[in-house]
């Protein structure tokens, strides 16, 4: 007697020449968890599909076969809503293949899962800077070097202070290196140099971080938008070795100008119970608008990228010349002569109680040497100098607020009703 069976099960396929298989233990948990019942096996199905021919042989076969898979079939573990799969069975899955043991892992929770505006305080931008700094020793800098799929563009722009780092010391160095095959007079010259070139480096970060503090602060004064706003941004970064891995930066909530990450403020707003909050503060507080507006984000979210432009401008300029200032300044001769001489008959610690008196006499020494000069003509340089860095941080805080404004009064429409109107 001749058996015809259909050419397939209910779509079930052999994969590499094994025997049939269902759903894998990870998807039939998904399933059975969105509440859709999903079969057990290839048996169970195959018992369901109808056979070409009947006869009463073949079907005491096929019902023997079925008890007996049933009895064999293990039950799929079950996956429970918002529980994370340690370790989940082997899986396949069509156009991937098989997904290892290990390849979903939790995350962090000491990050947290979402994104989110972090209270500022005095030591906030230390901290961050520290862990900035930290990172691109230990972690950008190793990841890039080995070709790492989750190094991204913002490792890439941090790591731009290594150079800065190395790049100061190895000047400083190079500028004291020889200093002990020098005569006598050389070697002090030199030691007098390579001094200036010291102080000159820490004098140009220190000039150009406080221009920007001035320009920051200034723009919260005048509009109030906080340029350095920080946020930790949460990445789940692609698997490596079969393991998922959580990971923190810190950025800024308006670091672009194109895409301010309006979504934290608002959810920061929330939070306290109005979205708008935000909004409805600077509206008040810079705007003059004495009731609340009807669309506070739609008002305000053009004035604050107007101001943020104008800004980012002004501390760009200002900051380099403020850090020309430094430059020039710790270039003088009593920090070559006086800075740190009443070290050398003195301890540490009587040295480092000094330290910050004998700091500012020498700043307001040089700075005044600068100002007035050794000549007519470096006097001319110097003041220019000194009054181009003053006017490009006033000028600009003036040009952020131009502008920074809204119409208060209503728009009035007018209708011409003696003109005649004329439907197409």
């Amino acid at each position: 007697m001749t058996l015809k069976i259909g050419n397939n099960l209910n779509n079930f396929q052999t994969f590499k020449g094994s025997a049939p298989v269902g759903l894998s233990s990870l998807n039939a948990a998904y399933i059975r968890n969105l509440g859709i019942q999903a079969p057990q096996n290839a048996a169970m199905q195959t018992a369901q599909a109808p056979a070409a021919q009947y006869t009463p042989s073949v079907q005491a076969i096929q019902t023997t076969q079925m008890h007996s898979s049933v009895q064999n079939a293990q039950p799929a573990p079950v996956m429970q809503p918002n529980s994370a799969i340690s370790n989940p069975m082997p899986a396949y899955m069509p156009g991937v293949g098989a997904v290892p043991s290990g390849y979903f892992m939790p995350g962090d929770n000491n990050h947290g899962s979402e994104d989110k505006i972090i209270k500022k305080t005095p030591w906030t931008g230390a901290r961050i800077m520290a862990d900035k700094v930290t990172k691109d020793i230990f972690v950008y800098a190793p990841k890039g070097m080995q070709g790492s799929k989750n190094s991204n563009f913002y490792e890439y722009l941090s790591l731009g202070t290594i150079p800065y780092i190395v790049g100061s010391a190895m000047l400083i160095a190079t500028s004291v290196a020889a200093t002990k095959f020098f005569n006598p007079n050389d070697a002090k010259a030199s030691g007098m140099m390579g001094k200036n070139v010291a102080m000159g480096v820490i004098l140009y970060a220190a000039m150009k971080w406080a221009a920007n503090k001035v320009m920051n602060k200034g723009t919260q004064a005048l509009t109030g938008v906080d340029m350095e706003m920080p946020y930790k941004k949460v990445i789940n970064e692609l698997p490596e070795n079969g393991r998922e891995k959580v990971v923190t930066e810190f950025h800024r909530v308006f670091e672009s100008v194109d895409f301010p990450r309006w979504d934290l403020i608002n959810k920061q707003g929330e939070e306290n119970g109005n979205r708008y909050e935000y909004y409805d503060k600077i509206a008040k507080d810079k705007l003059g608008c004495e009731e609340p507006l009807n669309a506070p984000d739609q008002v305000v979210q053009p004035l604050i990228k107007q101001a943020l432009t104008k800004a980012m401008a002004a501390r760009s300029i200002a900051s380099f010349l403020w850090a020309g200032v430094g430059v020039a300044i710790a270039s003088q001769k009593p920090f070559a002569e006086e800075f740190l001489n009443f070290s050398k008959n003195s301890g540490i610690l009587n040295t480092l109680k000094h330290l910050p008196r004998n700091f500012a006499e020498v700043f307001v020494k040089s700075a005044k040497q600068l100002w007035n000069g050794s000549t007519a003509k470096s006097g001319m340089v110097g003041k220019g100098l000194i009054i181009a860095a003053g006017a490009s941080t006033i000028l600009g805080l003036l040009n952020v607020k131009r502008g920074y404004k809204i119409d208060k009064k209503q728009s009035e429409t007018k209708i011409d009703y003696k003109k005649d109107y004329v439907e197409n």
